[in-house]
């Protein structure tokens, strides 16, 4: 087996990347990153592989999209910017490619284990979801969620990229009875962490950017999960004064209403790293 040493073996722009690649082993390892060089995505391919990323990002999501990845390629784009190329393995062995890409996952993070990168499974062919922890762990800190609902642990583990929760916003479709979006009487309500973590899940579910004014879905899917922000955290947030709502006959299909004002007092909250992480507002120019 020939290999070439592990390392960075190319580190720029698509079109050197895919020079560097022509005629080279069949498997590589890549790295992704944003231009102020933190990694978003690192992945295992041949062929044009690492380049079919960014042409995700010019159509819409669908239900097997990255959200996250697409997100912040499109905010990359939005700045008048690129994502940087690099190519940390080249091997003929497919096995040390899935390890290589395992390896570095673990090593760089992703966003649910506090690093910077967006990907879903944790590599080395795994197919695990956003947050690979068990569900038994998700359980403790979310509300008693039982072992044995897969959708929930999904949609679980989209929340705590986010942020740490310790009760649930968004629950599947299905497990539970939609409510109109109506005001809290005599209950006054300021914004807080949990409304903005509902807000932008669903932003970052649906690729919507919140850099100004923006309609935002109550519904989001996650890894092919669909969920919904539940009846009381969107109260809250029509009470708070954070969002106007888009009503609906069906609960399900409301969408948040932000002006440019509001939508920044959310990612306020949040704070702008983590929200151009997830890719719902620019990475600042250069």
């Amino acid at each position: 087996m020939t290999t070439v040493p592990t390392g960075r073996l190319f580190h720029g722009d698509d079109l050197g990347c895919k020079a560097f690649l022509a005629g080279q082993p069949a498997h590589y390892v890549y790295i992704l990153s944003r231009p102020d060089g933190r990694p978003f995505y690192v992945g295992k391919g041949y062929g044009p592989r690492v380049f079919q990323h960014e042409n995700e990002a010019r159509h819409p999501n669908n239900r097997l999209s990255n959200a996250y990845k697409l997100n912040v390629i499109r905010s990359i784009w939005k700045a008048g910017l690129k994502p940087t190329y690099e190519i940390d393995l080249v091997t003929t062995s497919a096995e040390e490619a899935y390890a290589r890409e395992a390896a570095l996952i673990g090593l760089i993070k992703r966003l649910h284990e506090g690093g910077p990168l967006t990907n879903l499974a944790a590599g080395g062919g795994s197919t695990a979801g956003p947050a690979p922890a068990s569900v038994e762990r998700h359980s403790a800190t979310l509300g008693g969620i039982p072992d044995d609902n897969p959708e929930r642990a999904t949609l679980n583990g989209f929340v705590l990229s986010i942020a740490h929760m310790d009760s649930v916003v968004v629950k599947p479709v299905g497990q539970f009875i939609a409510r109109p979006t109506v005001r809290f009487p005599n209950k006054p309500r300021k914004l807080s962490l949990r409304q903005a973590v509902a807000v932008v899940a669903s932003a970052a579910s649906n690729g919507i950017g919140m850099a100004g004014e923006c309609r935002i879905p109550r519904k989001l899917i996650v890894d092919g999960v669909e969920g919904l922000v539940e009846n009381g955290v969107a109260c809250d947030l029509l009470t708070s004064g954070a969002v106007s709502i888009d009503p609906a006959a069906d609960p399900a299909e409301e969408c948040f209403l932000l002006s440019a004002q509001q939508a920044a007092a959310i990612v306020g909250v949040l704070g702008q790293r983590k929200c151009i992480d997830l890719g719902i507002i620019p990475v600042p120019a250069a």
